[in-house]
């Protein structure tokens, strides 16, 4: 008889907490916010778990976010902009997840468009995400530190440009923060880092100072070469690109001989100490088809050696040796059994691209 009541008892346990379970999930609301309404207003009435969808439009900056578990999102990618007088967020919890915005600052060395960090009542940002947005006009892009009481952000896949500091990183601890799939251009510091352990692989740096580490860093700048389109079009994922506004940056002037999409020789960050990219990335080229033949004149039946002296590293080969035959090879050779003049043409293609070069009456048959 005891034993039957334990186990009615401990049924009707399992059943609140699934109960529970139910209602929590359910009362995650999807909140709409139509142009001409207050994004601070849907934020201010969420809860933690709610989805903010934003409609097209432009709407006011210095949104306070103190809701923890909370996702802020435009209907449609970069076609909701955000204005921001101050900072265009302020975020005090932690999972909180924005993405898709067009967020204006109000000049490259005024304001902070994601300011992490905690007040009085709340707990911290840790662990949010800021994905796919366009941040412009900023003294600061993200600033983020332990000091604050935040970390472990992921900064993902957006453009930040025109900005002072891309990404502001202070005393992150034992918190890590994740820079990838960013384009990250025209500031005058990329990264600034402060004893700031970071993951920082697939971006696209484009500035005066890329990495800016006074007091060295400990950050992984590559992860092993893995297949797949990199921010740059190579073939592989790896390390970042590294440009600069004057054309001299080291992925824009060092080589990729066997077209892998990195450069032959791994890249010492400048302004890092010691830090190293082992795969920096280098862009893919499109091809410029070039070729020549030997030889190019003869009696009946004439066997030619074609040589394709394409540059760009191009991948696949289409020729054409005007009597209505055709090769794929690099090199190929082929017989002209009769007489006459042709025209030979060769398209060169690459992952970024294709060109063709025609010469006309190239190959005379007597």
């Amino acid at each position: 008889m005891v034993l039957q009541k334990t186990k009615i008892v401990i049924l009707v346990v399992l059943v609140l907490f699934t109960l529970r379970a139910v209602a929590g999930s359910a009362s995650a609301a999807i909140i709409y916010v139509e142009p001409g309404d207050s994004i601070q207003k849907a934020v201010n009435n969420a809860r933690p778990g709610d989805t903010i969808i934003v409609k097209p439009g432009t709407y006011n900056g210095d949104i306070e976010i103190s809701t923890a578990n909370l996702t802020l999102i435009s209907s449609s990618p970069h076609k909701t902009i955000i204005k921001a007088k101050n900072n265009a967020f302020n975020i005090y919890e932690s999972n909180v997840v924005i993405k898709n915005f067009d967020i204006r600052g109000p000049g490259k060395y005024s304001g902070i468009c994601f300011s992490f960090s905690r007040t009085e009542s709340t707990n911290g940002a840790f662990y949010c995400t800021v994905q796919n947005n366009r941040i412009s006009n900023f003294s600061i892009g993200a600033d983020i530190g332990f000091y604050m009481n935040s970390g472990g952000e992921y900064i993902l896949n957006n453009d930040i440009f025109n900005c002072e500091t891309g990404i502001y990183a202070f005393d992150l601890m034992f918190e890590t923060l994740t820079v990838s799939g960013n384009r990250i251009t025209n500031c005058d510091n990329g990264l600034y880092l402060i004893d700031a352990p970071c993951i920082v692989i697939n971006n696209n740096f484009n500035n005066t100072v890329n990495i800016n580490a006074p007091e060295g860093i400990e950050c992984i700048f590559n992860t092993t070469k893995t297949a797949g389109k990199n921010i740059v079009g190579g073939p592989y994922l790896g390390g970042n690109y590294w440009a600069t506004p004057s054309g001299r940056g080291f992925s824009q002037t060092h080589s990729d001989k066997n077209g892998d999409g990195f450069a032959d020789e791994p890249y010492k960050l400048d302004n890092s100490h010691n830090s190293i990219d082992y795969l920096p990335l280098i862009s893919l080229k499109s091809p410029v088809a070039a070729f020549s033949a030997s030889p190019t004149s003869g009696k009946a039946p004439l066997k030619v050696k074609f040589t394709d002296k394409s540059t760009g590293l191009p991948t696949s080969w289409k020729w054409s040796f005007g009597d209505g035959n055709y090769s794929t090879a690099k090199n190929p050779v082929h017989k002209y059994g009769k007489t006459g003049k042709y025209t030979v043409s060769l398209e060169a293609k690459n992952k970024k691209g294709s060109n063709t070069k025609t010469t006309y009456n190239y190959i005379s048959v007597k």
